[in-house]
């Protein structure tokens, strides 16, 4: 897309017709935009400046008598100068304060809890994924069997405790998981999951060399650990579909289908959010309409990265229509930014001072 310098009165028309749009979903005219922000100004000059606009690929009618609504490019341009003047919407803060509350040391539940209630509070669909978990370091091992015939596996680690089940070898007792616990943990804790996959071979002679059921553990936990390291994680919060399709766009069967498509299939979803740039030096990125690889693409998508640690990457995000309230989703998202950056920072302080 052509980058142009637009003069300080079409700057502020464009801003305020995006936001205006975002809003009401109303098509722009010289008569709204005169109303909202330049009332000095004749509706002839404003129909000037709006043309123009559309000449530069700002705006586009929809049908020769209408309105126009805001291009992709109208809506990076808006995105920008938001980015650039990081503003925080108070009231999104004041919302998010009281959903954002970690209640669980497991690291899994705290992601998808943290997918649903941003969900809350967008009303978008939110994804939560995690990047370069091989690089997780294991603290200790805790095989618990269940009375399913299955075993809860709890991975404790420097983020959190990872959680999952799998199937338990046949005549392994209660008393063996306790022992394999205590002995996978002696000789796996500080080892990365990745270390772990890669020396597969050396772990597994050393624990045929002690008692059998030791090695069929520890397989069933590499298994997982193998599945979790190259598939990585994600969280996928749909919310409401009915909540989704009161945006006005989506009374268009076609586009209400198209996006449901998108946010139904996960791995099209992770694609896409792969494929968004990830070098850009801001802590919030932007994926706007066909930006994202489609022509007619009416979905955009809102993500930030949380480091973890070395190597370690959760990425928050939201998909929304290409009219999204983009300044709620920012604020929302770098209040959880924020957050994190500073709960990791006072966990760093505490464990200097152990």
């Amino acid at each position: 897309m052509k980058e142009f310098t637009l003069s300080p009165r079409k700057k502020q028309i464009l801003l305020s017709a995006v936001e205006t749009y975002i809003e009401n979903a109303l098509p722009i005219t010289s008569g709204n935009v005169q109303s909202n922000c330049f009332s000095s100004l004749s509706s002839a000059t404003l129909r000037n400046e709006l043309n123009a606009l559309e000449e530069m690929g700002y705006l586009r009618q929809l049908h020769t008598s209408s309105g126009r609504v805001p291009t992709t490019q109208a809506y990076r341009y808006y995105v920008n100068n938001l980015i650039t003047s990081s503003t925080i919407d108070k009231e999104v803060i004041d919302e998010i304060k009281d959903k954002f509350v970690v209640r669980s040391s497991f690291l899994l539940d705290m992601l998808d809890n943290l997918a649903k209630k941003m969900g809350e509070l967008t009303h978008y669909p939110t994804f939560v994924t995690i990047a370069g978990s091989g690089e997780i370091a294991i603290n200790a091992i805790n095989i618990i069997p269940l009375i399913t015939g299955q075993a809860l596996l709890l991975l404790q680690t420097i983020e959190g405790i990872l959680n999952n089940t799998f199937i338990m070898p046949e005549g392994v007792t209660e008393e063996h998981c306790k022992d394999a616990s205590k002995f996978l943990t002696n000789n796996l804790s500080g080892k990365k999951i990745s270390d772990v996959i890669n020396n597969f071979d050396h772990y597994n002679t050393l624990f045929k060399n002690q008692i059998q059921y030791f090695n069929d553990l520890f397989v069933a936990v590499t298994e997982l650990l193998k599945e979790f390291s190259e598939n990585g994680t994600s969280f996928m919060n749909r919310g409401s579909a009915s909540k989704l399709l009161e945006n006005p766009e989506y009374k268009d069967i076609n586009k209400a289908t198209k996006f449901l498509s998108v946010i139904e299939n996960e791995k099209e979803l992770k694609n896409i959010v792969d494929a968004i740039d990830e070098n850009s030096n801001q802590d919030i990125v932007f994926s706007i309409g066909e930006e994202n690889g489609d022509n007619e693409c009416d979905y955009s998508i809102v993500k930030a990265n949380y480091h973890m640690s070395d190597g370690i990457t959760a990425s928050l995000g939201i998909v929304g229509p290409e009219r999204m309230d983009y300044a709620r989703v920012a604020s929302a998202l770098k209040f959880v930014l924020d957050e994190m950056n500073e709960k990791l920072k006072d966990k760093g302080d505490n464990n200097g001072k152990g």
